[in-house]
C-alpha cells in the first residue's frame, strides 16, 4: 500500500488510478455536487473532508463560485496537491485532518465526504459522521459516498466479481485487482447500506440513498 495516504494509490497517481478503480468516478463526483446544491440552496460554507487532490472542490467552484470552500485530508501529500490545484483559496482553508478530528471550523452548510470514511472500521466511521454532524449548522447537509457491502454474502460475491471485471476492462492487471479486494477487512471496511442508514439515524441525520453502482453507494443526510 502507498505510504503517503490511506488509499491504495500514491497521492501523485491517485487521480488517474481512482478512475480505473471506481466505476463512474466522474459521474459520482458530479452527482455528489448536484445533490448538495439541490438540497441546500444557500451553501455559503462548504467543507470537503477526505478531499484528496481537490477534484470535487474544483468542480463545485465552477457551479457555485460564491461559496466559501474548506478542504480537509489526513495526508500531507494529498493536501499539497489540493493546494496546488486551488491556489485562489486562502492557506487556512486547507485542514490537515481526518473527519474524526476535524477542528472547530464550522458551522458549515454542506459537508461532502467522498470515498473516505470506509478506511476506518464501524466505530471510526461513527466518530467521523458524528464529528461532521457537530460541524454542520441547523438544517445542514452531509453527502457521503462510500464503498459498500451487499446485503447478503451471495450478493457481495456477485458485486465483487462484477467490480473486478470492470477494473480489468479498464486495464488493471489481475494482480492489482486481487490486491484491491484483499484490502477489505484490513485497510478498508465497507459496510452494508442498511448499516449506513442506521448509523446516520443514530448520529442525528435523516438520510436517503441517492446512488448505487457496482460496489459504491451515495447518501444524502440532513441534520436533524
Amino acid at each position: 500500500m502507498a505510504s503517503d495516504n490511506t488509499t491504495a494509490h500514491a497521492a501523485r497517481d491517485y487521480e488517474a488510478e481512482v478512475k480505473r478503480t471506481i466505476p463512474f468516478h466522474d459521474e459520482l463526483l458530479d452527482t455528489a455536487i448536484d445533490v448538495a446544491l439541490t438540497a441546500r440552496a444557500a451553501q455559503r460554507r462548504w467543507l470537503d473532508t477526505g478531499c484528496g487532490p481537490g477534484e470535487l472542490v474544483a468542480r463545485a467552484m465552477l457551479r457555485t463560485p460564491e461559496t466559501h470552500f474548506w478542504l480537509a485530508d489526513p495526508s500531507p501529500a494529498m493536501l499539497e496537491l489540493a493546494r496546488a490545484r486551488l491556489p485562489s483559496l486562502p492557506p487556512e482553508r486547507f485542514l490537515l485532518s481526518g473527519s474524526e478530528e476535524l477542528p472547530d471550523a464550522g458551522p458549515f452548510d454542506v459537508i461532502t465526504a467522498i470515498q473516505c470514511h470506509h478506511y476506518g472500521d464501524l466505530a471510526a466511521r461513527e466518530r467521523a459522521v458524528s464529528r461532521c454532524h457537530a460541524l454542520l449548522g441547523e438544517g445542514g447537509v452531509l453527502v457521503v459516498f462510500e464503498n459498500v457491502r451487499a446485503e447478503t454474502p451471495e450478493g457481495h460475491a456477485v458485486q465483487s466479481e462484477r467490480w473486478g471485471a470492470w477494473q480489468r476492462r479498464m486495464g488493471r492487471s489481475l494482480a492489482a485487482v486481487t490486491r484491491h479486494f484483499e484490502r477489505e477487512g484490513k485497510a478498508m471496511f465497507p459496510v452494508r447500506v442498511s448499516e449506513h442508514l442506521a448509523l446516520f439515524d443514530r448520529t442525528g441525520f435523516g438520510a436517503e440513498i441517492v446512488w448505487r453502482a457496482y460496489g459504491q453507494a451515495g447518501f444524502f443526510c440532513r441534520k436533524r
